[in-house]
């Protein structure tokens, strides 16, 4: 059934104000995006007839625009790729983790979005990795499936990193399954400076490397001496980050929604 307002309903009433009102946060790629959702499945991208094979009755469709980002376009495959996933899940708890860049590293990864997201794909896994792997905490080789949003609840630009983790992993030997804790996976402060040092040093080698390109209000961050500073002003950044929070909470599989939290510490992962 047809739900009586639509993402592309907002888009097509105020996206002309919110990128009139917000257009510094927009980049080519969002306004794109935007523009595909309004027109999608309107006379502005044509459309077919379609005919019963039983009763022979024929209307007229209009075309999907078949962008990844629309939820009219992506259902089936949304669908299907969380059944999919529901289908390799474990008989153990699981934990859901949060990763999230601070505003002046988001700032950096908004004109070099390949080069930043990637760091933050692997920052996250190692620290999560040798966090887990240290016999302090649960020693073990552990596995998540990473998803990775570049926008916030307010379409803002807001690039964060959602894990889910199996409670536990297996043994260095691989022999046998190392439960966490009940309701304990990781020891957040922990996990927030190892992923910070990671991401820091990765993103360093970055700039080394030249990988990074910078404009308008950041092309200050090209020049060799400047570049450090902006790096060290990150490292002294405390882990409590306003409302970028580190969330671990179990997650039982086959529900839609989580239980409430057993550990949800605001201690910023990307403190960093």
């Amino acid at each position: 059934m047809r739900p009586a307002l639509e993402v592309a309903d907002v888009f097509r009433r105020h996206g002309e104000v919110f990128r009139r009102n917000h257009g510094v946060h927009l980049g080519r790629i969002e306004r794109r995006i935007m523009a595909a959702i309004e027109a999608c499945r309107t006379p502005v991208l044509g459309g077919h007839l379609e005919e019963c094979g039983d009763c022979g009755l024929i209307r007229c469709a209009y075309n999907s625009c078949r962008n990844r980002h629309c939820p009219k376009c992506q259902g089936l495959e949304r669908a299907e790729w969380l059944e999919a996933r529901q289908a390799e899940l474990l008989p153990v708890p699981y934990y859901h983790v949060v990763f999230t860049m601070p505003a002046p590293a988001a700032e950096i990864a908004f004109q070099n979005k390949r080069a930043v997201y990637a760091i933050l794909f692997r920052a996250a896994a190692q620290a999560l990795r040798d966090i887990a792997a240290d016999p302090k905490h649960l020693g073990a080789e552990i596995g998540a499936i990473a998803v990775l949003h570049t926008w916030g609840q307010t379409l803002q630009h807001h690039p964060h990193l959602h894990c889910i983790i199996p409670g536990g992993g297996l043994s260095s030997d691989g022999t046998r399954w190392v439960p966490c804790r009940p309701g304990f996976f990781l020891p957040v402060r922990g996990l927030s400076r190892r992923f910070r040092e990671l991401f820091l040093a990765r993103l360093q080698a970055a700039f080394t490397a030249g990988e990074l390109r910078f404009s308008g209000a950041l092309a200050a961050l090209a020049e060799p001496d400047v570049f450090p500073q902006r790096l060290q002003a990150l490292r002294a950044v405390e882990c409590r980050v306003g409302e970028d929070v580190a969330i671990l909470t179990p997650h039982r599989p086959g529900r839609a929604d989580f239980p409430h939290p057993v550990l949800h510490e605001r201690d910023s992962l990307a403190a960093a």
